[in-house]
């Protein structure tokens, strides 16, 4: 009687000892998200706003806007303060590299139109004058950060003067009471800081 008893017992025992280890198991199974990894690396910017130095900004001091409509497409429009009045642009970028929260480095190409050159005669102001045509150029987005939402944009730019701004040059050097101190340069610098949402 007292071995069934102690029979009985120790099955019991076993039979607690043993639910009781698969479940503590079934609790403990590691489980990975990776829904918010999938969402981070498929991530676009859509909009851009940037100040900054440069043809892009207007010229001497200015802003840009951008929109993004696909992730290798940038729209974009820019005024600032072009010396004698005020200075704008707009313009399309292809960027080379996607703009998602992945790429840190993302450089393009671009087309714009607008201010892209200027005439500024010190004692003869009939002269000065801001003239309109296309730019092409190139340059780099840089982002940081873990959404890459801040950073700066580097530009290379080259002025398509137009045949007003020719005439007007020459019409300049041939004026004999004039000192020309500087001859137009071929290409212009720009860089500004941007953040995305």
């Amino acid at each position: 009687m007292l071995n069934i008893k102690l029979k009985t017992l120790t099955l019991l025992a076993g039979f607690i000892l043993t639910s009781g280890i698969l479940f503590s198991q079934s609790d403990s199974i590691p489980v990975r998200n990776d829904y918010s990894r999938i969402i981070a690396t498929d991530m676009t910017h859509t909009f851009d706003f940037g100040l900054g130095l440069g043809l892009d900004y207007g010229r001497l001091l200015g802003i840009q806007a951008g929109i993004a409509p696909v992730k290798h497409l940038t729209f974009f429009g820019a005024f600032g303060y072009y010396l004698i009045k005020l200075g704008w642009n707009v313009g399309v970028k292809g960027l080379l590299i996607p703009k998602t929260t992945t790429h840190a480095f993302r450089p393009f190409l671009k087309v714009m139109y607008g201010c892209n050159s200027i005439i500024i005669v010190d004692g003869a102001d009939h002269y000065d004058k801001v003239y309109n045509g296309f730019t092409t150029g190139l340059g780099i987005e840089f982002r940081f950060g873990k959404m890459k939402k801040n950073g700066f944009d580097l530009d290379l730019n080259v002025p398509l003067r137009t045949i007003d701004f020719w005439d007007d040059w020459q019409t300049i050097k041939n004026d004999q009471s004039l000192e020309v101190l500087q001859d137009p340069i071929p290409v212009a610098f720009s860089v500004g800081y941007h953040h995305e949402f």
